[in-house]
């Protein structure tokens, strides 16, 4: 969803997310040279006053976080995170978001700000939610200023010795104050560590409600907890990897955590509480949890988040939550059906594999559900769908975020991705964790889209931005590809599945499309924040330099706002884009 308002040729957009909102800007002519300084952007909060967002950059250089009332955005978008620079929860409701157009004098100097130019757009800001499906993300922003103002970056993000910890333990202290692990990982966990919590909180607190539950990688201490109560009220079925990665079948070595757990499950369980371990035909790769009253499924929650400290705190996710019974009662026919068997050949032939499943009840986004692994040709075809439909001549936006992409043999759509950016006609941006170097950061005057490899965005960023935080695991864990996002013909893509031929044939895995832009919309914000914190990660200024930079300052020549009106750069086809 979006809205949006104008004034004497300045127009201002606002997009909807998931407790994320992209704020988008346009001038219907070029200013002239010299004179453009940038937006100021501010909100007023359900019952706050109104206050600016922050820049990390101003004019000086300094080290300081400063007004964009002082220090203006230049850039015709802005993806706003309520929260980032707070540990308080946001509050929902419907927020006000004001921009103004700021210019310099004839001396280069900001000009004071004029009320009278201001837009202002209202629109809600909290948990995404439409017709029985909720979307949620995690924050992935470990490599970042703000978790380095917070927290440090260099704190421990778990302590040595035991893996089921006690989360309430202090982690450090900064700026005089003391945290523990469990505010690091609320903040990082952002909302698909609450939506997960809070789906095995509600089954822990009504003992008519029982779960079953799929887990590839399980070792954050608050899951893992919860699953140990759970057994021992009799109250969960569990299907787990075993994986080589997930268990150790040596003599010696010592027990993987999912083997440990394995173990307390066992010891914890009471009558009705069960714990299967399998792995198809290399990994049991869904991220599950199915809850059921008096026998019949109501809820089930799904996505590429690992039930892990890494892919809670670290990785980039997303969680989809479905409330509604047909959609989990499909789910808990797929467990049931996995149950005591968990092996590719079998699951191949079942209608779960073969076919696609659909929901299309009167205000539900449209909802397309596959589960593998499939058989050789049916493999193809779940891939060379989506190709064909980003790869068709009337799409206009591609945004996708994917962890692997390194093997181009691994199906049509990762070397479809790949190759996106090399089509300048079409406006895309994608991150990943592995493109095998072959990247595509932003330079002006080139219209071509970007791809983005998280793990090589390393660089030594210049002041006055402080050292951050290295990461410990994957930057990205989505798996999601979205079509014309802000079009009624909007797509995504998104689960567990790592939309490669390979893991389509030997992994479990749920692959859903949802139709609806509102949807689309909210991946897209998503997409737009990644790529824009990770090539800023990534490039250079001048393109190829020196590691210790010049310190990174605003512009205060207005020269700087040329690339959006140049038609032959990706930032002029943004603009269009988006406004």
């Amino acid at each position: 969803m979006f809205r949006e308002s104008s004034k004497d040729g300045f127009s201002f957009k606002v997009y909807q997310g998931a407790q994320m909102t992209l704020l988008t800007m346009d001038l219907v002519q070029q200013p002239a040279a010299g004179t453009f300084a940038g937006f100021t952007l501010e909100y007023t909060g359900p019952n706050s006053t109104r206050r600016p967002i922050k820049n990390l950059l101003n004019f000086a250089g300094t080290d300081s976080i400063t007004s964009s009332v002082d220090s203006p955005f230049q850039a015709f978008k802005w993806v706003h995170f309520p929260g980032s620079y707070s540990r308080d929860p946001v509050p929902f409701g419907n927020w006000d978001y004001h921009a103004t157009p700021r210019f310099f004098d004839a001396n280069q100097k900001l000009l004071p700000f004029d009320v009278g130019r201001t837009v202002t757009v209202t629109i809600p800001v909290g948990d995404f939610s439409k017709g029985g499906l909720e979307i949620g993300f995690t924050r992935a922003f470990l490599k970042s200023q703000a978790y380095a103002s917070h927290y440090g970056a260099r704190t421990k993000l778990k302590p040595a010795g035991e893996w089921l910890f006690d989360m309430t333990k202090k982690a450090g202290t900064k700026n005089g104050h003391d945290f523990t692990y469990a505010d690091m990982y609320v903040w990082l966990g952002y909302t698909a560590r609450r939506q997960i919590y809070e789906t095995l909180d509600e089954a822990l607190n009504d003992n008519t409600v029982e779960v079953e539950m799929f887990a590839y990688d399980l070792n954050d201490p608050g899951v893992a907890q919860r699953c140990l109560d759970l057994a021992a009220a009799g109250r969960i079925r569990m299907i787990l990897d075993n994986a080589a990665l997930h268990h150790v079948t040596q003599p010696g070595k010592p027990p993987t955590e999912e083997d440990d757990f394995e173990v307390r499950f066992n010891a914890a369980a009471a009558a009705g509480a069960e714990l299967f371990r399998c792995r198809f035909g290399r990994y049991s790769h869904c991220k599950i949890i199915i809850l059921k009253k008096n026998g019949a499924a109501f809820r089930v929650l799904t996505g590429s988040t690992n039930f892990a400290i890494t892919g809670i705190c670290v990785n980039a996710n997303h969680i989809l939550l479905f409330d509604r019974p047909d959609v989990a009662g499909y789910y808990s026919d797929v467990f049931n059906n996995v149950w005591q068997v968990g092996k590719a050949a079998p699951f191949r032939t079942t209608d779960f594999s073969t076919k696609t499943k659909k929901f299309t009840a009167a205000g539900f986004p449209r909802t397309e559900i596959t589960f593998s692994p499939h058989d050789d040709t049916r493999a193809a075809e779940v891939l060379d769908e989506i190709t064909a439909l980003i790869q068709k001549p009337s799409t206009q936006s591609v945004l996708f975020a994917v962890m692997e992409m390194g093997d181009t043999s691994t199906g049509t759509l990762i070397r479809a991705l790949r190759d996106l950016h090399k089509n300048d006609s079409i406006y895309t941006y994608g991150v990943t964790d592995n493109s095998s170097g072959d990247i595509s950061l932003y330079k002006p005057g080139r219209k071509n889209g970007l791809l983005i490899d998280a793990t090589q965005a390393k660089r030594e960023l210049p002041p006055p931005f402080k050292t951050e935080a290295s990461l410990p695991g994957h930057a990205i864990h989505h798996k999601f590809v979205i079509t014309n996002f802000n079009r009624s013909t909007a797509r995504v893509w998104c689960g567990s599945s790592n939309l490669a031929l390979g893991g389509e044939k030997a992994n479990g895995d749920n692959l859903i499309c949802i139709k609806d832009d509102d949807v689309a919309t909210a991946f897209a914000i998503e997409a737009m924040r990644l790529t824009d914190h990770y090539n800023f990660r990534s490039v250079r200024e001048p393109d190829i330099g020196p590691p210790n930079q010049e310190p990174k300052k605003l512009d205060d020549t207005g020269a700087w706002v040329n690339k959006f009106f140049d038609p032959d750069d990706i930032r002029f086809v943004e603009r269009e884009v988006l406004a």
